[in-house]
């Protein structure tokens, strides 16, 4: 049983509002560098907790379902978020350390 169907719901809300937020500045970013559109992989994984939420919806009014299923479902959402975060953003890792070995060296 889910503990607070109403957290969870705002949970699941604050990543779906994050995902819809990051797959606009991916597509608009991979506009500009001509990458390929990974960014629908971030509509993908919003669908895919809208299901997960109805399906929260559903165990927690009916008291049926699988835990298993709910935490699948969440699990599948997020790895695709990730996959296509790492497409989008991984190339901000090396900016950030390239900067600070940058000052760190400057300073010797």
């Amino acid at each position: 049983m889910i503990p607070g169907y109403g957290l969870f719901l705002l949970g699941i809300s604050g990543f779906i509002i994050l995902y819809v937020v990051l797959a606009h500045l991916s597509a608009r970013m991979g506009e500009g560098l001509h990458l390929p559109g990974y960014y629908w992989l971030y509509y993908i994984s919003i669908l895919v907790l809208v299901v997960a939420a109805l399906y929260g919806w559903y165990q927690y009014s009916a008291e049926k379902g699988s835990d298993d299923m709910l935490l699948i479902l969440l699990i599948i959402g997020n790895v695709l978020a990730v996959a296509a975060s790492y497409k989008y953003w991984w190339w901000l890792k090396d900016e950030l350390w390239n900067k600070k070995d940058k000052r760190e060296g400057s300073n010797e």
